[in-house]
């Protein structure tokens, strides 16, 4: 008998603009046509990991912090066209330094106009062992890769 995959909430951060709902449309359906405001909503998707296992996420994008729900960890979405996403990230990052994130750079089928990236968030903290996903929520880059760092994250 199959046992039902753990389920875990990740709360989705970030500035206004930064790219959250696109980036939830696609990790939830695929897709960032047809897709609506998902904010204050619970939204569930089922992953299957690299070893056959599954976990069921529960994500929602909320945008005051400090958040005092339960929860399992954070995306925290930057968009790598705004300088003023990378200014704010230390703020940001006390704010939700009671769990475990990831970082998702979004805009990365941008990345030739981007006004910082990867090296850069890693600059700004001092900290080489933050995981920072450059993503795409346009064209799916990285979507596993993010989906993958999630599971790895709530699993530790």
């Amino acid at each position: 008998m199959e046992s039902s995959p753990r389920i875990s909430k990740i709360l989705v951060v970030g500035s206004r603009g930064a790219g959250k709902t696109s980036l939830l449309c696609r990790l939830i359906f695929d897709s960032v046509e047809q897709c609506e405001e998902l904010e204050g909503q619970f939204q569930k998707f089922t992953f299957s990991r690299n070893d056959g296992s599954k976990i069921s996420f529960l994500f929602k994008e909320v945008s005051v912090l400090p958040a005092t729900e339960k929860k399992a960890g954070y995306i925290l979405v930057l968009d790598s066209n705004s300088k003023s996403d990378l200014a704010t990230l230390p703020n940001v990052i006390s704010m939700i330094s009671d769990r475990k994130f990831i970082i998702a750079l979004t805009k990365a089928d941008l990345h030739y106009s981007a006004e910082f990236w990867v090296e850069d968030v890693k600059n700004v903290l001092h900290e080489d062992r933050i995981n920072v996903i450059p993503v795409s929520a346009k064209t799916g880059q990285n979507i596993p890769e993010l989906l993958n760092a999630l599971s790895e994250m709530v699993t530790s």
